[in-house]
């Protein structure tokens, strides 16, 4: 049995078990959204997308601890709108839950996007160092002042991608004078001016026309989402240099949330948890395989070199980090970068950049 194959069905067997404990009778609705279809072929290998993933399970779970008293429903493709529509749902108390990365949250909560600080995190076990200790917490608890409580915290691909049709990027000066689309979030805009280029935002849904009719020379991108989005098909080059890590959310509404009692609260917390864990181990089971399968579609692949990418470091780093300062509060982008430090002593990964 394959690798994935036994994580399914290790999946599977405890939903089962769980599902074993005695049912009652209905008394919660937990909607959850995305835009994404709910799997990636990579190959000759059919995954499930690291966000339907963590929904899946999040719902699941939900249902289990909760003895059947909330019913989850999953809704992917975009089939109840997209996801900045699916937070101002949640945020007013119709939808119960979505599934945003940091772009649509910036938009109602400015502070998330200091996680963005470009190459700030050396790899990813430091990234959920940084975001399941006390700084991490303290960034979550002023989403819930906006109505938005997030549960889960996984990967929305993990460290992202450039693309692009130009030239491969090798250095900081191979990016200068591309326009390149960005998510919706201004500190991903100012990294790439930083770097030399001109920052465009589109929609995730809109980027593939984008890319193929030269609205954009290139785009910042996830990296097993651009594949499920059939990017490869517009793309002549990619580079891997691991300059933002970018989250993915299971957000419920904090207005449904406190109808809820406490024993179906902490399901839904619990829930939230392995939704989580589903989301990272899915994200790092399948991000090597998409970029392979990227080369093996004709796109050519770049690995930026440690010295190359301190060069990146250098040049997007100030820029970014004094406009952090400046719209967030340096208070805040200090308590980051410490706990930054702290979490890459914990882990093994202190050292020079």
């Amino acid at each position: 049995m394959k690798p994935l194959a036994r994580l399914a069905a290790a999946f599977c067997g405890a939903a089962a078990l769980i599902g074993t404990m005695s049912a009652q009778a209905q008394e919660f609705t937990l909607r959850i959204t995305n835009p994404d279809a709910p799997y990636v072929t990579i190959g000759d290998l059919k995954y499930p997308y690291y966000v339907y993933g963590m929904m899946s399970s999040f719902g699941s779970t939900v249902e289990a601890l909760s003895k059947g008293r909330i019913k989850a429903e999953v809704y992917h493709s975009g089939t109840l709108g997209d996801l900045r529509e699916n937070m101002e749902s949640v945020r007013m108390g119709v939808l119960e839950a979505t599934t945003p990365s940091e772009g649509p949250v910036s938009i109602w909560y400015p502070d998330i996007q200091v996680i963005t600080i470009p190459y700030v995190f050396k790899n990813a076990a430091v990234a959920w160092e940084v975001m399941d200790g006390p700084f991490g917490q303290k960034l979550m608890n002023g989403m819930i002042e906006k109505g938005f409580r997030p549960v889960a915290i996984g990967e929305n691909g993990g460290f992202r991608i450039w693309g692009n049709n130009k030239r491969p990027i090798q250095s900081p000066a191979d990016l200068e004078g591309l326009k390149i689309r960005t998510m919706e979030i201004p500190a991903h805009q100012e990294m790439v001016r930083s770097l030399g280029a001109s920052p465009t935002a589109v929609p995730w849904m809109e980027v593939y026309t984008a890319l193929q009719t030269g609205v954009v020379d290139g785009a910042e991108l996830p990296t097993v989402g651009s594949l499920q989005q059939n990017l490869g098909e517009v793309l002549k080059y990619v580079t891997v240099d691991n300059h933002v890590y970018s989250l993915s959310f299971v957000i419920v509404s904090e207005k449904w949330f406190q109808k809820l009692p406490p024993e179906l609260q902490e399901a839904v917390l619990i829930a939230g948890r392995v939704g989580t864990v589903t989301s990272r181990g899915l994200v790092q089971v399948t991000v090597n395989d998409a970029m392979a399968e990227f080369a093996k579609r004709g796109v050519e692949v770049t690995y930026v070199s440690a010295d190359e990418q301190q060069k990146f470091r250098e040049k997007a780093q100030p820029g970014v980090i004094k406009w952090m300062e400046e719209q967030l509060g340096a208070e805040l982008v200090g308590e980051f970068m410490e706990a930054v430090k702290a979490a890459e002593a914990k882990v093994g990964s202190s050292g020079p950049r």
